[in-house]
């Protein structure tokens, strides 16, 4: 397939689409507060915009894949990322959660067939098949990790619809080295001759990505939710502090080369991703400094395990692009699984959370020096606000506006507004430990498949 012709820009592209695509099972976490206030659900309801591209991913990679063998990768490929542009673009005009959910299905349809086409494309375009899976799985796992942080940033200076809208441009600039692809693959019909039965997956390494994948989840969604939501970082503040875990992936990427032996490099992954989750489960106070460490060790953790893995899963089987799809429906799978095991874990730990911290709080009104009037006016005021905040973590803020124009009226009331945030913030920070501390069993679950896989699975 004209792998001697410039391959270079095909590679670009080809890695481009690969890492847009899985970008987008996680790109809309820093954008999901403002979606569920936009389109007026909840924050298990907001949950169904990640769950849906990623249980569609996971149910089509497969299929796509054999799509993809039978029509043709170039084909195929060009016209998956036509159709993940296009859903994109309807994602970026919806204004009801309902057609939001449609879009992003219609998008991991396109986005399944891109993904397992490009593996089918890469032998031949970089030389080899190991070659190949390196720069597959590596685009992956670079996408998935700067998603978020991109997301947050396109949210906060532009809008959560622009997370959507800059994707189509995106795709149909990385459709466009492919088109030549397709144009070839329909000049000679070389596919027919290329379609041969598939092989077993292999079981083990797909279990393992699939657990692996669940913990990943947790460490994306849930620090993006309590920075967000529980500490109220803006969405271009909790996109720097998560961005740590993308560059750690990058330190990653370099440190695998170190370890050739793929199973010891996925346990190794998998205990620093399930040491950086435990660290964020025991977090002793609302401080961003102190998620940088557990993100540094998932980053790298991250990087680790996800390409050990991926490739044990294709060494030696082939053709890639089916074996490819198997890990793509492993891993979102995964991300689904996690996403409904842990919504409801830390939805109530929230609920249990603020009415304690509420508990706390009214003590602290109960014995400040304010006037009684001044306080019966806050009581008021804070159960109100707290009636339309049920099931999140309330900002107290602008409850205490106007403040007194008595000087010293209102410095009390200040110090009270900043203990009762603060009692807030211990709550949340509380609520997110048990899903970290779940998540963080997941990963160290994962080594049991590890260990039971082996390079090639007879």
């Amino acid at each position: 397939m004209e792998g001697g012709k410039s391959p270079n820009p095909r590679v670009w592209a080809l890695a481009l689409a690969v890492g847009i695509v899985l970008a987008d099972s996680s790109i809309v976490v820093l954008a999901l507060p403002d979606i569920y206030r936009d389109l007026d659900t909840s924050v298990f309801g907001v949950t169904w915009v990640l769950v849906s591209f990623n249980l569609v991913m996971a149910v089509a990679a497969v299929p796509a894949a054999l799509v993809a063998r039978r029509v043709g990768p170039g084909r195929a490929a060009a016209v998956g990322l036509a159709i993940f542009a296009g859903a994109g673009l309807a994602c970026g005009a919806s204004d009801h959660l309902s057609t939001l959910l449609i879009a992003r299905s219609v998008q991991a349809l396109g986005g399944a067939l891109a993904v397992t086409a490009a593996l089918e494309l890469l032998p031949a375009t970089v030389g080899s098949e190991r070659r190949a899976t390196a720069v597959w799985a590596t685009a992956g796992a670079t996408g998935a990790a700067l998603g978020p942080a991109v997301g947050g940033i396109l949210t906060q200076l532009v809008s959560w619809q622009s997370i959507f809208l800059i994707q189509v441009p995106i795709a149909l600039a990385a459709a466009v080295p492919i088109l030549t692809v397709a144009r070839h693959e329909m000049s000679t019909r070389v596919i027919e001759a290329e379609v041969r039965r598939a092989g077993k997956p292999h079981l083990w390494a797909n279990v393992a990505l699939a657990m692996v994948s669940a913990s990943i989840a947790a460490a994306l969604f849930l620090l993006v939710l309590l920075l967000i939501e529980g500490w109220r970082l803006s969405p271009i503040g909790a996109a720097i502090v998560v961005s740590v875990m993308p560059l750690a992936a990058v330190v990653g990427a370099r440190v695998s080369g170190w370890v050739e032996d793929e199973r010891a490099r996925a346990a190794a992954g998998a205990l620093l991703l399930a040491g950086g989750l435990g660290g964020l489960a025991l977090l002793p106070k609302a401080e961003v400094a102190l998620t940088v460490p557990p993100q540094i060790l998932v980053g790298i953790g991250l990087s680790l395990v996800l390409s050990a893995l991926t490739e044990t899963a294709l060494s030696g089987r082939a053709p890639q692009a089916i074996h490819g799809g198997w890990t793509i429906s492993a891993r979102h799978a995964g991300v689904v699984v996690g996403l409904l095991a842990l919504t409801p874990v830390f939805t109530h730990d929230i609920a249990v959370q603020q009415k304690q911290a509420i508990n706390a709080g009214t003590s602290v009104i109960l014995d400040s020096p304010i006037r009684p009037t001044v306080k019966l006016g806050l009581a008021k005021k804070i159960s109100d606000h707290l009636e339309l905040e049920d099931g999140k973590v309330p900002n107290l803020g602008h409850v205490f506006d106007p403040l007194p124009e008595d000087e010293a009226q209102r410095s009390e009331v200040v110090e009270l507004r900043e203990e009762l945030q603060e009692q807030l913030n211990a709550g949340a920070t509380h609520a997110f430990s048990p899903s970290f501390g779940i998540a963080a069993l997941i990963g160290l679950l994962a080594l049991i498949p590890i260990g039971l896989a082996r390079r090639i699975d007879l």
